[in-house]
């Protein structure tokens, strides 16, 4: 959904990268004994370094391990220690917040509180106000905001002089996927109720649902991106159960830019390099 342009938002702004769903094992241990997110998590940092020095900050939208084991969370802070710019995380549904606090506590906005109970922190980056949102419920699949959490989202959009953008674990509209939908967020009406009161807000970005997922909440463009490890099947079967599949592993980009945001999906996998188009062809021959 295109976004109307404010003159404020003429300047150029940063690039993101997300990183979702890594769902590690403590080292050694295969995720649900057949995925080795250890390795997939490490080519998919090694990837974003070596193809994107432009970006100036990670999103970390969830998922970090699988059953929420202390040596699992000292993995993934030291694997994302490999950034050089600022890394921005927040728990999905998998993790437990406790421990993840005490791994993570020198990562902006997770030692301080925003919201009691919650890892949720706004930081400003190059002009865009990254609102991480932890739609966390302890023991439970599904995810919800929470009045206390959208009151503070609220008020910090309401306090943003730029754009924002908003990041959390569990999509915040329907995919379709009838085991995805089952488990999503519960109040995402009110969320987007908070959303549509700040035209300053350019996208929701998301995971959970290990895809590339296009939708919105609102008036406010949604993207769910895939995990950098297994992917969940695409099934539009209402009797389908869960199940993963091993689609190549991918990660988002996102650019703020004009007053608008643009998003892609990249792959972690290599596939060679770059072919130019021959001297004396046009881009239409590429296309």
């Amino acid at each position: 959904m295109a976004q109307a342009r404010n003159p404020c938002y003429l300047a150029a702004m940063p690039v993101f990268a997300q990183l979702t769903d890594f769902h590690l094992r403590p080292p050694g241990t295969l995720t649900l004994g057949e995925v080795d997110t250890d390795r997939l998590v490490s080519a998919a940092i090694d990837r974003v370094n070596a193809e994107h020095p432009e970006i100036e900050a990670v999103l970390v939208t969830g998922d970090l391990t699988d059953l929420g084991e202390e040596e699992a969370y000292n993995r993934a802070a030291m694997l994302l220690a490999r950034f050089a710019v600022p890394v921005l995380v927040i728990p999905g549904n998998h993790d437990r917040a406790d421990v993840m606090r005490d791994a993570f506590a020198a990562f902006p906005g997770v030692a301080t509180a925003a919201v009691d109970g919650k890892i949720c922190h706004a930081t400003e980056i190059g002009g865009v106000t990254v609102v991480s949102l932890d739609t966390l419920v302890a023991n439970a699949p599904h995810g919800t905001v929470g009045v206390e959490q959208l009151d503070w989202l609220d008020a910090t959009l309401a306090a943003a002089t730029g754009p924002a953008l908003v990041a959390m674990h569990h999509p915040p509209f329907a995919v379709g996927i009838g085991f995805m939908d089952r488990v999503s967020l519960t109040d995402s009406a009110a969320l987007a109720a908070v959303l549509t009161r700040h035209p300053n807000v350019m996208r929701v970005v998301c995971g959970h649902v290990h895809r590339t997922i296009v939708g919105a909440v609102g008036r406010v463009p949604a993207i769910a991106v895939p995990g950098v490890a297994h992917q969940v099947h695409l099934s539009l079967s209402p009797e389908a159960g869960p199940a993963l599949v091993m689609e190549p592993p991918a990660y988002g980009i996102h650019i703020v830019r004009d007053g608008e945001t643009i998003s892609h999906v990249a792959y972690v996998d290599d596939y060679g390099p770059p072919i130019p188009v021959a001297r004396g062809q046009t881009v239409e021959a590429v296309q």
